[in-house]
């Protein structure tokens, strides 16, 4: 990463942080009889059999408030907020300065302890959302909404036309990227490079337990399940959907995959908000990096090219 693309990844980190409060003042201000919206991203709530299909139970205690259901409450916000701005400090561009491309070296504990920090965010925020927060998982994500079955069926059915446009929208606009950044070609991520060097076999078993699981569990639970939901409770879904793409993309420390990465974002936002089982989009972002793994250790070359052009 030359010092241009981190100075560039930096600032777009810093000004996603700043219009977040922003934009909740701003419509705080100017929509100030907000919507009530359920507690998943939903719009309305349906009867069993119908496009909704799954009603959301209440659950007993003291933290009852609107019509029998908890709901998405300021504090969430912050607490979402909160939530990705420690993200933002422990990984992406405020950890990896531009020279760190040439000292990082791949090893089966790095991995490890890469998995430990994915679960154990992922822990921390289901405990927040259950123990604290009292909300009921299963209804809160949806992840009843479908047969077990057919979520890898409304995965594929998603990812495949979604990565193949997502690919051509980053075909067209890299050019003018790499103008922005007076480059000829693109410089690999980080764990492009490191793949790279052959790692041995407990290592790419790590690999793939963090890429495969770590990554996809915790990043679709904050940003679609949690950072997404709360937003668009408080502001207008399609801040909410931009915002939380933005977010994902600028974590990932990589000013060439930002717009692939932002337009995945949207993909998994939408898969999300069509199905109402967050299991979708966990299970597609799985499909989508072990499939970029795959071709990192079996056809390096071709992952090269892909990744350059």
């Amino acid at each position: 990463m030359t010092p241009a693309e981190h100075h560039l990844l930096l600032l777009a980190l810093a000004w996603i942080l700043a219009s977040v409060p922003l934009a909740l003042l701003a419509f705080q201000v100017w929509f100030r009889a907000r919507p009530v919206h359920p507690v998943i991203p939903h719009e309305d709530d349906s009867p069993a059999g119908s496009f909704l299909d799954v009603p959301l139970l209440p659950v007993p205690g003291p933290r009852e408030h609107v019509a029998g259901h908890p709901r998405w409450k300021r504090v969430d916000g912050w607490v979402a907020l909160a939530t990705v701005a420690v993200l933002s400090l422990l990984m992406g561009p405020l950890v990896m300065p531009p020279e760190s491309g040439e000292t990082f070296q791949l090893s089966a504990n790095l991995m490890l302890m890469q998995l430990v920090f994915q679960l154990g965010m992922a822990g921390l925020l289901l405990f927040y959302l259950a123990g604290v927060r009292g909300f009921n998982l299963l209804s809160l994500f949806g992840l009843k909404r479908q047969r077990m079955v057919m979520v890898p069926v409304w995965a594929l059915l998603w990812i495949v036309p979604g990565t193949l446009l997502v690919g051509l929208v980053n075909y067209l606009t890299m050019p003018w990227l790499l103008g922005l950044l007076g480059q000829s070609e693109a410089s690999p991520q980080l764990i492009v490079k490191a793949l790279g060097q052959s790692p041995d076999a407990m290592t790419k078993l790590a690999v793939v337990a963090c890429v495969g699981f770590g990554a996809p569990f915790m990043e679709e639970l904050v940003f679609r399940g949690f950072l997404y939901s709360v937003a668009k409770r408080f502001t207008h879904w399609s801040y909410a959907a931009l915002g939380s793409a933005l977010f994902f993309a600028s974590v990932h420390g990589n000013v060439m995959s930002f717009v692939p990465l932002a337009l995945l974002g949207l993909l998994f936002t939408a898969a999300y908000e069509q199905t109402k089982n967050l299991l979708v989009p966990i299970v597609m972002h799985a499909m989508f990096n072990l499939c970029q793994v795959a071709l990192m250790f079996y056809a390096p070359e071709l992952a090269r090219y892909l990744e350059k052009t």
